[in-house]
């Protein structure tokens, strides 16, 4: 025996030591595009963060109101904010180790290394314009054409505006003063000259023909507007007292842009087929204006940069397919031209393009141009060039997404065979049996080989928990199901495949709009998986697209006939599925062209008097009948209706108690929810209607409800969840103040094992109103965050316990709340029971706590999230996660843990150990029990 504890001692001590997870697999299985909008030209620049850096980074302020440092060498986002709501215009402009902004009525300096805020005020103004003189002292021009002067975020001195109707535009600064620019009621300009010391203010007027589409710009030196509708260009130096210089503008010309650098003005004329430019140099001893060359025209769409470096002004030429060129500012004379290697479109059109350029020794430079695109469909991508090659991209359009579907991707077992099969079916049984034993010779004999020697290196990999490459890509779904594709619509017209299993890689990209009707767009209505792989997208102006899935072709573009209202998706049996779309009129029309109907349909449709109707639609001429109508009160208005998710399987259609008596769920695929907000009267009424007969199977009102906050919800199974915002007093008495989170669960009946009165019943139908009533539990809970969204978790079977998933703007963050801990189950002012306990259910508390541990997106911030979307994956224990609207994030949860797949930390070289270990154990002690056995033997006998 002591040997054998020696022998075993030594094979365990072979054995790998157990090891202690510190962080959990965070970053593994989730990823997140960060994205930012498209930039505004004014307020993006390079500029270095300190005074001692050796390199630039590209800050830049969003139409989303971000503001964000990116890295130039690789386009990473090295910090960013959101500023405002997300829906305002602003400005931002670089100081001394600072980037400083203005978005509504708000001023911020942030530190341009790390983005920390410096300093902050927040006026009653709206901020139009600001300048940064000094280190970090700001000069605000606000809406209301007062002018302030900030410094360490303490105000230094106000000005008023001279007269209150002057429409205030922009602000300039020149030595010690500062200008104002003022667009006066009779169309004339009002400069206002503020010295920066004193903040005393005088003006003068300039008389001007200024039409609504002419253009006013002002820089340090020059303030330059157009008259008469574009015909005529007009420029005044600053602090010269010369009058203004005209010039009269090409005719055709559609916009005119001005850019303005030190010495140097530069003025660009766009036609519909092509854009020039017009190089003029200042004088500002004489007041005079001088035009030093001229660029040819070249094509349309481009974009030029004036960038100051050293004591020279350079200008660069952006082309829409990439190509560039480079100028000084006294002559034509091409300084360096650079060829692109991208692949732009002809529909491509160069926003913006900010350049730094950096001279070189023998007339060499180093250009790198930050590039903002707009394409049909795509609007605001981001590139930069460095040298005329393209460094790296960012889609910014994705910003913009408003709808998505998810759509499955083939199994390589299956659809191998699917024609085989199909043969087999046409065969007799005996020719179907010859088939397919000679299918499976062919496959041993085709496949047999590899698959033999690719063994030793899958063991290898699976015993050293290698990371297993996928074997198949493109259309073929991996073997957990973890691959799917996500495709979304942005807002100006792009259709976007996301491999949301390989970190959202896009796959492929539509547009659903061409650049002459960019202008009548109106948006995607709704985007399904209408077959297999295949997506069709109705469109809001009544267009219907058929596109492959898989590689991003269009299929089928047909007209509707008229305006959408509404669309849904109805499965007719086996794989067959229909595309219902509701016209305006309540018109009827089913897609693809010439699909039919097969059975009578049941939909509810928004009506123009705000209510909401429900209608049965004729299966043979598809014809309508109105059923029912929900009419909210007078006072109140509907915000939202929310429906079950598409794809919502239910396991069990009751809950067992601790006791093992069954609680039956109130089962209705046909129900609803809708939210309707009274704002007179600050409350909210929720509503679960069935939707085929019209009848409310339950209401509740919440007053003090702030309807100005969101108020969201989501339904599965038998329960809904939703959020809103608690006022502190409701008529007179105390209230909870705060976020509150509702959860309301259906039952049959109040008592354990009863069905209620339709238990007992043959047939019943909704259309005559025999659905039952049920009993619903609910409980509220105080929620320390706004809720912006809601989603819930979808497995393959719906066994797996479900998660609530909310979007709280305020940490930037997903977080997963377990079902079971919104259960309105759970005892109230009591401990729980043995029963109740076994259940899994705990005492109730008003208030519902964090736990850092259910925050899906970890340390990443999420920005601008407005839907998340689930599906289910291949394994029952895993949900795939896809959310939407601002950045892009997607991950997997596992809601009842990973119960029917190992995990990373299994050690299969652990367990071969043990079990060999056990093996010379067994071998040791095997021949030790015999002789024992024998040896008792022989002593029974004596």
């Amino acid at each position: 025996m002591r040997l054998f504890s020696r022998v075993f001692s030594g094979v365990l001590l072979l054995l790998p030591a157990v090891r202690a997870i510190y962080k959990d697999e965070a970053y593994q299985n989730d990823w997140h595009l960060a994205l930012i909008g498209a930039s505004i030209p004014s307020s993006t620049f390079f500029h270095r963060p300190a005074l001692d850096a050796k390199a630039s980074l590209i800050y830049t302020l969003t139409s989303r109101s971000i503001l964000a440092a990116i890295n130039p060498r690789d386009g990473s986002i090295v910090w960013r904010h959101l500023l405002g709501d997300g829906t305002s215009s602003g400005v931002a402009r670089k100081a001394e180790g600072a980037v400083i902004a203005a978005v509504d009525r708000e001023v911020k300096a942030f530190d341009a290394i790390d983005g920390k805020l410096i300093w902050e005020t927040t006026f009653a103004g709206r901020v139009k314009d600001l300048q940064v003189i000094g280190g970090s002292t700001a000069i605000v021009l606000f809406e209301n054409g007062s002018v302030t002067k900030v410094s360490g975020g303490k105000i230094v001195w106000e000005s008023p505006a001279i007269d209150g109707k002057d429409i205030p535009q922009s602000l300039s600064f020149q030595g010690n003063n500062v200008f104002g620019l003022y667009q006066q009621p009779s169309k004339g300009l009002r400069i206002a000259t503020i010295p920066a010391e004193t903040g005393k203010l005088s003006s003068s007027s300039i008389s001007a023909s200024i039409q609504p589409m002419d253009k006013i710009y002002s820089s340090a030196s020059v303030v330059v507007w157009t008259e008469n509708s574009m015909s005529q260009i007009k420029f005044l130096v600053l602090g010269a007292k010369s009058p203004a210089i005209s010039v009269a503008a090409p005719e055709g010309v559609v916009d005119i842009k001005f850019q303005a650098s030190g010495k140097t003005l530069l003025v660009h004329y766009e036609t519909e087929d092509k854009s020039w430019a017009e190089v003029y140099g200042l004088d500002q001893t004489k007041g005079s204006v001088n035009n030093l060359y001229s660029l040819d025209a070249n094509a349309a769409r481009s974009a030029f940069s004036v960038t100051e470096s050293g004591s020279e002004t350079y200008i660069t030429w952006t082309l829409p397919n990439g190509e560039s060129f480079l100028y000084g500012s006294k002559s034509a004379d091409v300084l360096d031209s650079y060829t692109s290697d991208s692949h732009n479109s002809g529909d491509v059109s160069v926003l913006s393009a900010i350049s730094e350029i950096i001279p070189k020794p023998e007339k060499k430079y180093a250009v790198r141009t930050f590039i903002a695109t707009s394409s049909p469909g795509f609007h605001g991508n981001t590139y930069l060039v460095r040298n005329g090659k393209a460094i790296w991209s960012r889609p910014e359009s994705l910003v913009s997404v408003t709808a998505s579907a998810w759509v499955e991707l083939l199994d390589p077992a299956a659809e191998e065979v699917a024609e085989e099969l199909d043969v087999e079916v046409h065969k007799s049984v005996v020719g179907a049996y010859v088939h397919r034993l000679a299918r499976h010779a062919h496959e041993l004999v085709t496949y047999g080989p590899d698959w033999l020697a690719s063994i030793p290196g899958r063991v290898m990999d699976a015993f050293l928990s290698n990371e297993i490459k996928e074997e198949k890509s493109g259309k073929w779904r991996d073997f957990f199901g973890f691959r799917k594709y996500a495709v979304v619509a942005t807002r100006e017209g792009g259709l976007v495949a996301l491999d949301v299993g390989r970190k959202g890689a896009i796959v492929w990209e539509v547009s659903l709009v061409s650049s002459k009707d960019a202008g009548q767009w109106q948006g995607v209505q709704q985007i399904y998986e209408v077959g297999k792989g295949t997506v069709g997208v109705v469109t809001y102006g009544g267009e219907y697209w058929e596109v492959d899935a898989f590689e991003g072709k269009v299929l089928t573009k047909a007209p509707i006939g008229g305006r959408i209202k509404s669309s849904t998706i109805l499965e007719r049996g086996g794989k067959s599925k229909v595309v219902m779309v509701v016209l305006e009129g309540s018109t009827i029309t089913l897609l693809p062209p010439g699909a039919t109907l097969g059975e009578p349909a049941y939909i509810v449709v928004r009506g123009d008097a705000g209510d909401l109707n429900g209608l049965r639609v004729d299966n043979i001429t598809l014809a309508t009948v109105k059923t029912w109508d929900f009419v909210p009160q007078p006072t109140e208005e509907i915000h939202s209706v929310i429906n079950r998710p598409a794809y919502d399987p239910i396991a069990s259609i009751g809950k067992v108690l601790g006791d093992r008596s069954v609680m039956y769920k109130y089962i209705n695929k046909n129900l609803i929810t809708i939210i309707a907000t009274n704002p007179s009267h600050s409350s909210a009424t929720i509503y679960i209607l069935e939707s085929v007969s019209g009848v409310i199977v339950h209401s509740a009102v919440h007053a003090g409800a702030d309807t100005t906050k969101p108020i969201t919800a989501t339904m599965s199974e038998n329960w809904l969840v939703y959020s809103y915002f608690g006022a502190e007093e409701v008529n007179g008495e105390p209230a909870a103040k705060g976020y509150h989170l509702v959860v309301s669960e259906l039952f049959e009946s109040r008592s354990p094992n009863y069905r209620g009165p339709l238990a007992t019943a043959q047939m019943y139908s909704a259309l005559a109103g025999e659905i039952g009533r049920p009993h619903v539990l609910s409980h509220s809970y105080i929620f320390p965050a706004e809720i912006s969204s809601l989603g819930v978790t979808t497995t393959k079977q719906g066994i797996t316990t479900r998660e609530v998933l909310a979007m709280m703007p305020w940490s930037s963050s997903i977080i997963a709340l377990p079902k079971r801990l919104l259960d309105p189950r759970r005892p109230v002012d009591r401990d729980p029971n043995e029963a109740e306990r076994e259940e899994g259910l705990m005492k109730y508390a008003p208030v519902l706590e964090i736990d850092p541990r259910s925050v899906l997106n970890h340390k990443r911030e999420l920005l601008g999230i407005t839907d998340i979307v689930t599906t289910p994956a291949q394994l029952e224990s895993t949900s795939i996660i896809f959310a939407y609207g601002g950045d892009l994030f997607g991950t997997r949860v596992t809601p009842s843990m990973p119960f029917d797949v190992l995990g990373k930390e299994f050690s299969k070289i652990q367990l071969v150990g043990t079990i060999l270990a056990l093996g010379v154990g067994v071998g040791f002690v095997a021949p030790m029990v015999r002789r024992k056995q024998i040896n008792q033997r022989w002593l029974t006998l004596s």
